[in-house]
């Protein structure tokens, strides 16, 4: 050191107190003290002065004085030294390089110098400025080595985060064979171990989980952590699962603390793949799969330590939809019990990592849906007439329809990938579908068309007319309506009963759209041609003498541009969904502006589902049908200024998976004669003969501004084709159900007080119990979700942690998703198992219970709540 760094030093010293004590056991400064200048200070060498001497000056002689007592030897023992009461008033010069490191780092605990001293080849300039951005002035060994580990590992200085960048190297590690190399080719490790660190990382591994192992390895760590998780969250018995005791952590608190930072790992964006890595090893070398196999879903449904348990979870799941007895516990499952892990499952880590376990489990719901549908009824579909059918049908029927394609729809998602858990239930649901539902419905109905002789009396029904759609859904509401002066109507191509139910539940979701969900009766044959033309302005509805293009009022209304001519007449437009979305807000406004009624066209699920090479991804076009017209629905409303919007379809249609056999063929030997238009579910013509296998109606009577019109039509019975030419499994045209029951989506825009009072709140929560004690490190608490899921509550996804009166974390991080429909209460209830980090509790210290909305970032009302902390287990001496 220099001796103007020394003069420095010194003079920094003096501006604090009037005597200073320099201890010098190695006598590195000894041949330069004298040459210090330091004005007004005496320098007194202690190896040629008597101590009482000089503390004579000190107290009597010259108290005044500025005193620098420079020692070349160590420190005296407390019973030797005779300067002992001076010194507790003075101050001490370090020169070392150890005392000036922690000088310039600005920790003022000179008793960390030997510990600096031990470590002195970590600090280099670099490592040196990174560790001062990490420094507070209050250190103790351990919380300084912490910080250096932090600095080797790049991280924060805290040990969590310093584990998981240690995990991410031993995840790097893993060759392509699945193995992991030891710890010695670990880069951290090899740090730890140069910089003399490497036992102050194990003794706060050892001090946080209880990790105690006589040969220390990051391989055994993991092996603890992995195992312990998997212990506490199988709920079993011990000797069930005594098979991974030996590797569990044996102390309550340090299993709490490795479930924690499990969960806490699995959550972190930057390092949750690591974590799949070594999980995915682990379970190969543990054989989870087999292991895990005869373990119910109830049994881990809070456990996502491997991937494999998330597989032993669904097929347990597919065996009870299934009733397979062969693995009797998971038969003890109850319907709430499905759902609650169905719930649990699609917040957890693999769901979120993985759209495929995602698309699994809302699979597994929609066939359980199903499948409660079929109990329900059991004994097939009896109404008294065809009115209460069709009501019936519009009421609860379409949800066979809609739980079967929203199967379909995510059991596509896992099969593209490559997945055939869901094979077996898949047959299963396709018998259901198409063997029973379609069958029964098809049977119950035809009854009640020849019955009650419908095709000749087809407006009996006394159900809202798709042939009056205009007159009474549009023309009525601008001639009654004061402040709607313009309708706007989006019709899209076979949007299914079902499928606008979905839209509806998706467009009530949102705060400035009121929606509302009706039923028409479609016109026959249930096709494009005749759907559209039916939903326009007309007094008179026939077809072309010499095509089968449908006229309304002697007006071809084939393509865009001859509907568009027919709605001018009327002060209308007629444009497609895409011009709409590509156009600006002014250009949308300057095309509309003098226009009452504003017609859209959008063609996304008859254009997949009509032809053969595409007609298998009919419901991912439903899918995609919803998320556009709800934008459709929303850019008329916001750009174009809408404040009524109705939905609605041409025709619906039929589809199924199975592909179809002979006995569901309607022959006819040949086309009848007279037959101008030939299609799977229907055919037209003029005086065509009557068929015993078929419906023969005419289009004067199935249209009521058919009157005059002398074309006929053949209709397949039940769900029957007449050819599967083309592709045959989706199909519409005929006087099923599914084509027939047209949707009337009535959408109102809402705003100001109006679309404040609209908005959906989400479910409430509360805990089962107002007063929380916690007595172990690992405790259950229960939840009730307090509104059901419906039309005026949506689903509430929440993150809930205990904390301390500092606002610290003292337990892990739980996710639950509060998704239930049912009414009872009881059937509402959510768990979520907390486990405590550390052991240092005081039963007396205010905990609170934090509820945290994961949309929002806030916290959920009724929270925080007040918790004690009392564990059983705990030191009751104090010391």
């Amino acid at each position: 050191m220099q001796i103007d760094q020394l003069e420095q030093g010194l003079t920094k010293k003096f501006s604090q107190t009037n005597i200073v004590f320099w201890y010098d056991p190695e006598q590195s400064f000894l041949d330069v003290i004298d040459q210090l200048s330091l004005p007004d200070v005496q320098l007194v060498n202690m190896a040629h002065e008597s101590a009482l001497e000089v503390k004579k000056w000190i107290l009597r002689d010259n108290p005044q004085q500025s005193y620098l007592l420079y020692f070349p030897s160590s420190e005296p023992k407390i019973e030797d030294n005779w300067l002992l009461d001076v010194s507790f008033y003075s101050g001490q010069f370090y020169a070392d390089n150890a005392s000036i490191l922690l000088a310039e780092l600005g920790i003022k605990t000179m008793s960390l110098r030997e510990h600096i001293k031990v470590r002195a080849s970590f600090f280099n300039k670099q490592r040196t400025e990174s560790l001062k951005r990490r420094i507070t002035e209050n250190e103790t060994e351990q919380s300084l080595d912490l910080k250096m580990i932090a600095v080797l590992a790049t991280n924060e200085p805290i040990l969590n985060n310093i584990l998981m960048e240690l995990f991410s190297q031993y995840a790097g590690n893993i060759d392509t064979d699945g193995d992991s190399n030891d710890d010695n080719e670990l880069m951290l490790l090899d740090l730890l171990s140069k910089y003399g660190l490497l036992d102050s990382f194990w003794q706060a591994v050892e001090h946080q989980f209880g990790y105690a192992s006589e040969e220390k390895s990051v391989s055994d760590f993991l092996y603890k952590l992995f195992c312990t998780e998997l212990s506490i969250h199988i709920d079993v018995s011990e000797s069930e699962k005594a098979w991974a005791s030996a590797n569990v952590i044996p102390s309550a608190s340090g299993r709490a603390s490795a479930s924690a930072f499990m969960l806490e790992w699995r959550d972190s964006k930057r390092f949750s793949q690591d974590h799949d890595a070594i999980a995915k090893v682990i379970s190969c070398e543990l054989d989870i799969p087999s292991r895990c196999n005869g373990y119910s879903p109830l049994t881990l449904q809070e456990c996502y330590t491997f991937e494999a348990v998330e597989q032993t979870v669904i097929r347990g799941l597919v065996r009870y939809l299934l009733h397979d007895d062969s693995v009797e516990q998971i038969l003890k499952m109850t319907p709430v019990d499905f759902e609650s892990v169905i719930s649990k499952r699609l917040s957890g880590h693999w769901s979120e990592v993985r759209v495929e376990y995602a698309a699994i489990y809302q699979a597994l719901k929609s066939a359980d849906n199903l499948f409660r549908l079929r109990r329900k009824y059991a004994d097939g579909f009896n109404y008294p007439d065809a009115k209460s059918m069709f009501t019936a049908y519009s009421e609860e029927l379409f949800l066979f329809d809609q739980h079967y394609r929203l199967f379909n729809q995510y059991t596509d998602r896992v099969q593209s990938k490559g997945g055939d858990i869901l094979r077996r239930i898949d047959d299963a649901v396709e018998s259901l579908y198409v063997d029973w539902y379609l069958y029964e419905l098809g049977l119950a109905w035809d009854v009640l068309l020849e019955r009650e002789d419908l095709l000749e009396n087809w407006n009996s029904l006394g159900t809202r007319l798709q042939n009056n759609f205009y007159a009474h859904q549009v023309k009525q509401t601008l001639d009654t309506s004061k402040t709607i002066k313009r309708v706007f109507v989006i019709i899209s191509d076979a949007l299914r009963y079902e499928v606008a139910d979905e839209l509806k539940m998706r467009l009530n979701s949102e705060r400035r759209f009121k929606c509302e969900l009706k039923s028409m009766q479609g016109v026959l044959p249930s096709y494009t041609q005749l759907g559209m033309a039916s939903l326009l302005p007309h007094s008179e509805l026939d077809y072309d003498a010499n095509s089968a293009t449908v006229l309304v009022d002697g007006k071809s209304t084939s393509g865009l541009d001859n509907r568009n001519n027919v709605l001018q007449r009327h002060n209308g437009i007629a444009i497609s969904s895409k011009d709409l979305l590509s156009w600006t807000q002014k250009q949308g406004r300057e095309v509309i502006q003098d226009k009452s009624v504003v017609y859209i066209y959008h063609d996304t699920i008859d254009a997949i589902g009509d032809k053969g090479g595409t007609e298998h991804k009919t419901f991912e076009a439903c899918h995609d049908a919803v998320e556009e017209l709800k934008d459709l629905v929303a850019k008329a409303i916001n750009n174009l200024n809408a404040n009524r919007v109705l939905v609605t379809a041409d025709h619906g249609f039929l589809f199924q998976q199975k592909g179809l056999t002979q006995p569901e063929k309607t022959g006819l030997g040949g086309q009848p004669t007279g037959a101008f238009e030939a299609k799977k579910r229907y055919i037209l013509g003029r005086s065509m003969p009557n068929h015993e296998q078929c419906w023969h109606g005419s289009i004067a009577n199935t249209t009521t501004k058919g009157i005059g019109s002398d074309v006929d039509f053949l209709l397949p019975k039940g769900a029957n084709r007449f050819h599967f030419v083309g592709g045959a499994r989706f199909v519409h045209g005929g006087a099923m159900p599914q084509e027939i029951c047209i949707p009337l989506l009535d959408v109102q825009a809402l705003r100001g007080k109006k679309a404040a009072a609209n908005e959906k709140q989400k479910v409430g929560i509360i805990t089962e119990k107002s007063t929380i004690r916690l007595v172990n490190q690992i405790e259950k608490i229960r939840f009730i979700q307090t509104n059901a899921v419906g039309d005026s509550y949506i689903e509430r996804k929440v993150t809930a942690v205990i904390k301390d009166s500092q606002g610290n974390p003292v337990s892990s991080e739980e996710t639950l998703l509060f998704d239930a429909t049912s009414d009872n209460m009881t059937e509402r209830t959510r768990d979520a198992r907390f486990k405590l980090i550390g052991c240092d509790f005081n039963r007396n210290e205010n905990y609170q219970l934090f509820v945290i909305d994961s949309a929002t970032n806030t916290v959920v009302e009724q929270f925080p709540r007040p918790v004690m902390i009392d564990l059983l287990d705990r030191d009751d001496f104090g010391f």
